[in-house]
């Protein structure tokens, strides 16, 4: 199998295909993947590129290396380790959580003023806003608000928001995320956020705001992300 001829990294797409190949649950958590010599005779590829690719994902916690052992798919869990840049339902998947998502709000709206700082466009301007609520295990997991340049309007449709994740849908039509900013935040949920969890108001809650970028530094996306304290938990992995 040969990896495509494209202005994306060897690594980053070998990175995707043992993604896909465990979200397809090719390769079932707590598995051995090949080894980097097989890697290599699989995808053509060097060992110096194999040896990147996995440990990015090691660090992920998508794989995990046992000395004297190989690597292996990381079991499942419901924390979520920060690293890199991996959306919250793409990381739920890695983790073979199956998240169902149910779509409860799609529609063009003027850009509230925090939204259209965060996206660099005119307080009013159109945007699209897309709700949806994610659930793991019969749990609401998340309920996450997000908001898209207009010029995004013919990859999203209200049809494909629900089935893949942003980050696949976006690089599926030539849209490279680059990078991504991060901040958290505790708050007190509101009735209709608490009822989507089943919770009564004023339950806490963490929430996510996520902007995304494209290989350019213009802002592609703006996300509220309410997590379920009950059933989600966010690690973040310092060195130094």
């Amino acid at each position: 199998m040969e990896l495509l001829q494209s202005p994306i990294p060897l690594y980053y797409q070998l990175k995707h295909s043992i993604k896909q190949r465990i979200v397809n649950e090719e390769w079932g958590s707590g598995t051995a993947i090949p080894s980097e010599r097989e890697l290599g005779k699989m995808f053509h590829l060097s060992r110096t590129t194999i040896r990147q690719a996995i440990g990015e994902l090691v660090v992920e916690g998508v794989l995990e290396k046992k000395h004297g052992k190989g690597t292996f798919v990381a079991e499942r869990s419901i924390t979520r380790t920060t690293t890199t840049l991996v959306g919250l339902v793409e990381q739920l998947q890695l983790q073979q959580l199956e998240p169902r998502i149910q779509l409860h709000e799609y529609g063009i709206i003027p850009a509230p003023p925090k939204v259209s700082k965060a996206m660099r466009i005119f307080e009013g301007a159109d945007m699209i806003k897309v709700q949806r609520q994610i659930r793991v295990q019969e749990q609401c997991a998340i309920v996450d608000d997000n908001y898209f340049n207009m010029n995004l309007a013919s990859y999203l449709t209200e049809e494909n928001v629900v089935n893949p994740t942003v980050y696949e849908l976006l690089e599926k039509n030539g849209i490279q995320v680059k990078r991504g900013s991060q901040s958290f935040t505790a708050v007190a949920l509101d009735s209709t956020y608490a009822s989507y969890f089943d919770l009564p108001p004023g339950s806490p809650a963490l929430v996510v705001h996520t902007v995304l970028f494209n290989n350019r530094d213009m802002p592609l996306q703006y996300s509220i992300s309410y997590c379920n304290p009950e059933v989600y938990s966010h690690d973040i992995l310092l060195t130094r």
